[in-house]
């Protein structure tokens, strides 16, 4: 009885402990996955390495330090309080917006969570004609790769 007793203590302490793991990005995805008028796709590291295999050498570059690619279309007919959530998460602490000047694209807005030199989030919104596209970025990578996974999003929209 005490084991089990104890289990459940375990249990109830780590899973807050467990959850508080998560970026905000995450929490954010999570909390508006399966919303109306939200789709989200995501691509695991065993995925990205699959497609590795198959890509030319100078995406290989790219998509090496990625651990995880997520993607969330947000429909403004059915999910406008989800646009509302995204973009409040964004414009929060830890992310940084990368300012309009030192990005090609001005449609898009780009937000980084950085650790060091290093960046570990990347997340490129594309808010207009009725609709948010969301594209984030995990892993560990360099500020000049950002200039490359713009060109990517670019790429599917």
């Amino acid at each position: 009885m005490k084991k089990i007793l104890l289990i459940i203590t375990v249990l109830l302490v780590a899973a807050p402990a467990l959850r508080a793991q998560l970026s905000a990005s995450e929490k954010l995805y999570a909390g508006l996955e399966g919303a109306e008028g939200v789709t989200i796709l995501t691509l695991s590291k065993d995925i990205i390495d699959l497609v590795d295999m198959t890509v030319d050498e100078e995406t290989k570059q790219v998509t090496g330090p990625l651990q995880k690619v997520k993607l969330m279309i947000c429909n403004e007919a059915n999910g406008s309080s989800a646009i509302g959530s995204v973009l409040k998460t964004m414009r929060s602490r830890p992310y940084k917006e990368i300012a309009e000047e030192d990005i090609e694209d001005t449609d898009s807005r780009v937000f980084v969570l950085r650790s060091g030199k290093r960046i570990k989030e990347c997340h490129i919104i594309d808010h207009n004609e009725g609709k948010l596209i969301m594209l984030s970025f995990y892993g560990n990578f360099k500020v000049e790769d950002i200039d490359k996974f713009k060109q990517k999003a670019d790429d599917i929209r």
